[in-house]
């Protein structure tokens, strides 16, 4: 159970990265560029901070693993084909500042596990952005296909974390989970409204 798991985990974020770039490339979507770069550096920080605290146990942290290579094709895909402006907000630079005083922490304590936590703080603060955009232009901006299938990637991975009894991946599977579900919820309002 835990393998398949394992590998539904990685389709569901395959096709969520495959899915977005799509509506990328057609102009159907225009994510905010500020938010998957930092994302990345979230999704970076994340899975090197839980590499070096888990001895590299990416079967029960899958979803931070295929996280992060989604996060990197989405940007990348936002960059060649979507609105190349990145005008960082007050806000995105305290969010980077972050980053770096979790790397700072990290390397002069050498606890990877406590800059894992941080991350997730700092992933979950990530999702603001995108919140902002949806209330001020005050209609839907996102894909609801390729956020539902980071939930479902979610939900699979929790299986193997909890499985195996590794905190950092429940705690990162359920952080995906609980920011994915209020973003479609906000989603879902806009859409409605209109």
């Amino acid at each position: 159970m835990k393998d398949l798991c394992v590998w539904l985990t990685i389709l569901a974020m395959a096709m969520n990265a495959i899915w977005y770039t799509y509506q990328i490339w057609k102009r159907q979507i225009n994510p905010t560029l500020s938010t998957w770069i930092i994302f990345l550096f979230g999704t970076g920080l994340s899975l090197t901070t839980y590499t070096i605290a888990e001895n590299h146990d990416f079967r029960s942290g899958i979803l931070n693993t295929v996280d992060a290579v989604s996060v990197l094709v989405i940007l990348i895909a936002i960059i060649v084909w979507g609105k190349k402006e990145v005008r960082f907000k007050p806000f995105e630079k305290w969010y980077l500042g972050g980053v770096g005083m979790i790397v700072l922490y990290g390397l002069t304590t050498g606890d990877a596990w406590s800059s894992n936590v941080f991350t997730q703080v700092l992933i979950a603060l990530g999702y603001f952005p995108t919140i902002q955009n949806l209330v001020v232009s005050k209609r839907n901006t996102e894909s609801f296909t390729t956020w539902s299938f980071s939930l479902i990637a979610g939900i699979f991975a929790l299986y193997p974390a909890v499985v195996d009894g590794n905190v950092l991946a429940v705690v990162y599977s359920l952080r995906s989970i609980v920011c994915i579900m209020t973003l479609l919820s906000l989603m879902a309002y806009y859409e409605l409204r209109q």
